[in-house]
């Protein structure tokens, strides 16, 4: 599978200190083995809502504190953004009321 940063994933890959990044790309490394479909059922990854954009996204886990933001089109996986996992949280409790 073939992996795609949008720009603020790549500014945000950058900002993070060297283990996290590692762990980062450890994580994206391991998304570019797996094909789509086996993606889907790894338990690293969740399926989010996203209301009313036509967009399927899911969150991958990709450290202890940090999610990446994917999205696929045919053979191409597209990282949207990694943010921190209780960011992740709060912006899906909000989604919610």
């Amino acid at each position: 599978m073939n992996i795609f940063l949008q720009r603020r994933a790549e500014i945000a890959l950058r900002s993070l200190d060297k283990i996290e990044q590692n762990r980062i790309i450890r994580s994206l490394s391991n998304i570019e083995a797996i094909d789509r479909v086996n993606l889907i059922q790894d338990p690293n990854i969740r399926k989010l809502a996203t209301g009313f954009s036509g967009k399927k996204l899911y969150s991958y886990k990709g450290s202890p504190k940090l999610r990446l933001i994917l999205s696929f089109e045919e053979d191409v996986c597209t990282v949207e953004d990694i943010i921190d996992h209780d960011r992740l949280g709060r912006l899906i409790a909000q989604r919610g009321q």
